[in-house]
C-alpha cells in the first residue's frame, strides 16, 4: 500500500506516524548540521591551527545563511512543495558536510557553512513547523510539541556520536558519516513524514494561488501583530542566545568554580525537554498566549537569580533550570502564535519572515553580549538578557491587548 492509499484509508494514522517520522527526522539533521558544529570545534582548533574567530565564524555565516533563506523556504512550501522542502534541504545539507569534510582553507569553510546554512533554512524547525501548521492548523501544537520532544536528543545524539567516530578515525570521517546519515536518514524521513501528513490533510494542505498567499503576506505586514511577533521572539533569540555562549566565563566571574558551572551549563539542555513535557501535559489547558506570556516572564525571572548566582550555586541552578525550561517552549509556542494571529494563508512565508530577525539575533548575540561585558562587565549583560526578555513580555501583552480590541469591535 502506498502512503497516498494509506493516508486516504486511515488518515489519523498516518498523520500520526508522519509527526513520528518528522521527529525521528529533525532528530537526526539537527545532530548532524547543526549541532555538529559545538561537538567538532575543539578538534577542528587542535588539529586544523586555525584561529577560533575563524572557526566560530563559520556559525555565524551558516545563521546568518539561513535567515536569508527562510523566506524563500516559506514560499516554497505554501506552493505545496513541503515534503520536498524537507527532503532537499536534507540532502543538499548532507552533500555541503561532505564538502565540508574535504577544505583545507579557511574561505572554503565558510563558503561550506554558508551552504549547510542556507540547508537549515530548508530542512530544521521553522520549515517543518510550517509543514505541520499547514497540516493540521490550529491543532498543530501537540504534533509540534512531539517533534520538539524527541529532537531535545539531537545534541546528544550528536556530541556521543562524533566522540565515538573522532576516537577510532578523525574529523573528517566522523563528518562524511554526519553526512551520509542525513542523506540517507534525515532526508527520507523527513520526505516520507511530510508526505505522510499532507496526504492524510487532504484538501486543508492544498495550496492556495500565489496571489492570495502573496496577498496574506501583505495583509500579516500590515498588522501589528505581525510587528510584535517580530520583535518578541528575537527578544528571546537575544536573551538566550548571549546567555549560552557567555555561560562559562560569566559564572567563572561569580566564583563558581569550572566542574559546577560545566553542570550549571549542561542542565539547560534537558531542561528544554523538560520545559516540553510540561506544556504537552497542560496544552489543553492553557491558552498559547498566556504560555507565550510564561516563557517570556521565566527567562527573565531566570536572569534575575542568575544575578544571585555568586552568593549560592543553588541559585546558579535554578537559572538553568528556569532558562531551559522556559526557552524550550519557544520552538513550540512560536508557530502557533503565528498562526493564531496571522492566519493559515501564507503561512510559510509569513514564517520564513518572522524567522529571519529572529536568526538574525541568534547570530549577533553572541557579540552584542561581547559589546556589553566591553561596556560594563558581566554585571551588566545578565541585566541587559531581563531587559531583552522584558521587551519581549511587552509584546506578548500587545498581541493580547490587539486582540482584545479587534474583538470589541467585531462584537458592536
Amino acid at each position: 500500500m502506498g502512503m497516498a492509499a494509506f493516508a486516504a484509508g486511515r488518515p489519523d494514522r498516518a498523520a500520526a506516524l508522519g509527526v513520528w517520522l518528522l521527529g525521528l527526522g529533525e532528530t537526526i539533521i539537527w545532530a548532524c548540521i547543526f549541532y555538529v558544529f559545538a561537538a567538532l570545534l575543539l578538534t577542528w582548533e587542535a588539529e586544523l591551527g586555525w584561529g577560533k574567530g575563524d572557526l566560530t565564524l563559520g556559525l555565524t555565516v551558516a545563521i546568518l545563511a539561513a535567515a536569508l533563506a527562510s523566506p524563500v523556504a516559506g514560499r516554497l512550501i505554501d506552493a505545496g512543495h513541503g515534503r520536498r522542502v524537507l527532503g532537499l534541504g536534507a540532502l543538499t545539507g548532507a552533500a555541503a558536510l561532505a564538502a565540508l569534510s574535504q577544505v583545507q582553507s579557511v574561505p572554503a569553510y565558510l563558503a561550506t557553512w554558508a551552504v549547510i546554512g542556507a540547508s537549515q533554512a530548508f530542512c530544521l524547525y521553522e520549515p517543518c513547523f510550517s509543514v505541520v501548521t499547514r497540516a493540521k492548523g490550529a491543532h498543530a501544537r501537540p504534533a509540534i510539541t512531539r517533534i520538539t520532544l524527541m529532537a531535545g536528543f539531537a545534541s546528544t545524539v550528536s556530541f556521543l556520536s562524533a566522540a565515538a567516530l573522532v576516537g577510532v578515525s578523525d574529523w573528517r570521517t566522523t563528518v562524511l558519516v554526519f553526512a551520509v546519515a542525513a542523506a540517507g536518514l534525515a532526508a527520507p524521513l523527513l520526505y516520507c513524514g511530510a508526505t505522510l501528513l499532507e496526504e492524510a490533510a487532504g484538501e486543508l494542505v492544498r495550496p492556495a494561488p500565489r496571489a492570495e498567499n502573496r496577498a496574506a503576506l501583505v495583509a500579516a505586514l500590515q498588522k501589528p501583530q505581525f510587528w510584535m511577533i517580530a520583535l518578541a521572539f528575537p527578544m528571546m533569540a537575544l536573551n538566550h542566545g548571549i546567555l549560552l555562549n557567555h555561560i562559562m566565563p560569566l559564572l567563572t566571574e561569580r566564583q563558581i568554580p569550572q566542574a559546577t558551572a560545566v553542570l550549571v551549563a549542561s542542565t539547560i539542555g534537558p531542561m528544554q525537554v523538560a520545559g516540553r513535557v510540561a506544556l504537552m501535559l497542560v496544552e489543553k489547558r492553557v491558552s498559547t498566549l498566556a504560555m507565550t506570556a510564561m516563557a517570556f516572564c521565566g527567562v527573565v525571572c531566570a536572569a534575575l537569580l542568575l544575578m544571585q548566582a555568586g552568593t549560592s550555586p543553588a541559585f546558579a541552578f535554578a537559572f538553568a533550570a528556569l532558562q531551559g525550561a522556559s526557552y524550550g517552549l519557544t520552538s513550540i509556542l512560536k508557530p502557533s502564535v503565528t498562526v493564531e494571529f496571522l492566519g493559515r494563508t501564507g503561512f510559510g512565508a509569513i514564517a520564513g519572515w518572522l524567522a529571519l530577525p529572529y536568526l538574525v539575533g541568534f547570530a549577533f548575540a553572541p557579540y552584542v553580549g561581547s559589546l556589553i561585558w566591553q561596556a560594563g562587565g558581566y554585571d551588566a549583560v545578565v541585566p541587559a538578557t531581563a531587559g531583552f526578555a522584558g521587551l519581549g513580555v511587552l509584546c506578548v501583552v500587545g498581541l493580547a491587548l490587539v486582540g482584545r480590541i479587534r474583538n470589541g469591535r467585531r462584537a458592536t
